[in-house]
């Protein structure tokens, strides 16, 4: 049995999320409420990442898709997700691409860590 990991504590992913706007989440919605949402960021998430991949490969803006991505981690609670996109809304098409594994890799690990959170039952 493998013990289920506080996004909270002091290990590597350390920052990972906001835990302030994750609570606040969880006393807001309902199971279902929340499922809907990480099922929402896990395909929309990744098909942002994946468009601004592209975008930065074919040399065209990705400003806006940065800021989407921004927005939608920062609101989930997915805080390094957030601040690396905040990073590279404003980047160069070179930093979009030298990120490229780092951003699936938050990604994922954001999203194994927010559905590890519960909301709160009344």
């Amino acid at each position: 049995m493998t013990a289920t990991r506080d996004p909270w504590d002091d290990g590597p992913d350390t920052g990972l999320l906001d835990e302030e706007q994750v609570s606040l989440l969880l006393e807001l919605l309902t199971a279902e409420d929340w499922s809907a949402s990480l099922d929402g960021f896990t395909d929309n998430g990744r098909r942002t990442v994946d468009s601004m991949i592209a975008q930065a490969h074919a040399g065209e803006p990705h400003n806006r898709t940065a800021h989407t991505l921004k927005g939608t981690a920062l609101n989930l609670g997915a805080a390094a997700l957030g601040r690396l996109a905040k990073e590279l809304e404003q980047a160069g098409s070179a930093a979009v691409l030298a990120q490229e594994d780092r951003l699936y890799d938050l990604l994922d690990r954001s999203l194994a860590a927010l559905r590890a959170c519960r909301p709160q039952t009344a």
